[in-house]
């Protein structure tokens, strides 16, 4: 095939990129968040993950309690479900961060996360990456979610793909609140 040739198959235009933007939303970064940033970031603009996270949690410009992305949305309801949980002070305890463009997206592979406070005051957090890959085998992320349904097109699949995710964000609370228990028991 000739240089420049039409022929080359099918062109998917609809990123990864849109896809993670489109699920979580985009941090849009402070100048605060970009001071900060560039003092503990390395010449490359690397940065440690837990600090990553940190300067997100600290200075987002998103509602942790209230996504502004409907699967985002969706999600963290599905997410307060299935944690059981019912009271303001409750749900209150449950948090979701973006961090689609950011240090921890870039280097920790790293698209959003859950954050959840216990009775104690520990923080557990659960980490995905949103991912258009199908042949994707190696991840950083606790959970992994591909596309997933456009709610304008199958609102149905849309809400069962958001309970099936919030289960398997519940599992990693599980999973990680146990380790917890365990190490200071």
């Amino acid at each position: 095939m000739a240089r420049g040739d039409i022929r080359r198959g099918p062109v998917d235009l609809y990123t990864g990129k849109m896809n993670e933007e489109d699920l979580f939303g985009k941090l849009r970064p402070s100048k605060k968040y970009i001071e900060a940033h560039q003092s503990k970031a390395s010449a490359d603009g690397y940065i440690v993950r837990d600090i990553a996270i940190d300067l997100i949690r600290k200075y987002s410009d998103q509602d942790p309690f209230n996504p502004t992305q409907p699967f985002a949305k969706e999600l963290r309801l599905a997410v307060m479900d299935e944690l059981s949980l019912e009271t303001e002070d409750e749900m209150n305890r449950l948090k979701f961060y973006t961090a689609v463009g950011t240090s921890a997206d870039v280097f920790h592979g790293i698209d959003g996360w859950f954050e959840y406070v216990d009775d104690d005051g520990v923080r557990v957090i659960v980490t995905i990456d949103v991912t258009k890959n199908p042949k994707k085998d190696e991840w950083k992320a606790d959970v992994i979610i591909p596309e997933v349904a456009d709610p304008g097109e199958d609102e149905t699949k849309f809400l069962e793909e958001a309970e099936r995710y919030a289960k398997e964000i519940v599992k990693q609370f599980e999973v990680k609140m146990s380790a917890i228990d365990a190490k200071t028991a």
